[in-house]
């Protein structure tokens, strides 16, 4: 695997526990794995009137599983089910080769760390297993 993959902030994103693990009382709780590879993400959510207002989760995963739900935990509180898809669409047509500049909506500028894996098709999944399990949750 190419170390540029790793590059330019994965390993500091992967690092940065940005959420507990566990809540009180939780909404929703979902455990998602990525058959692929192995990885887990186990949620935890609080909803009101269809958004996230907190959330908890332990990731059992590579380096970019990882980085990927930091970003969510980051940048989820606030927003709805359709907002997270869009979000997660947008991170996917790049992963399949969206070369727009701005393809990041606003205030998910985060996920353009992301760029490199686009061409390691095998990982996509990996980046998008916590925006799964997110989603998942909020079904």
């Amino acid at each position: 695997m190419s170390s540029g993959l790793y590059e330019g902030g994965i390993k500091e994103l992967a690092a940065a526990q940005s959420c507990p693990a566990t809540l009180s009382d939780p909404d929703r709780r979902v455990s998602v794995d990525n058959p692929f590879c192995g990885d887990r993400v186990d949620l935890e959510i609080k909803v009101e009137a269809g958004r996230v207002t907190a959330l908890a989760q332990v990731v059992r995963g590579c380096m970019l599983c990882e980085a990927a739900a930091n970003a969510v935990s980051r940048f989820a509180i606030g927003l709805s089910a359709a907002e997270i898809e869009a979000v997660r669409n947008s991170l996917g047509a790049m992963l399949r080769g969206d070369d727009s500049p701005d393809w990041a909506p606003p205030g998910w500028e985060t996920l353009t760390l992301f760029e490199p894996v686009r061409r390691h098709k095998s990982r996509h999944g990996c980046v998008t297993l916590p925006f799964t399990a997110l989603l998942k949750a909020l079904s």
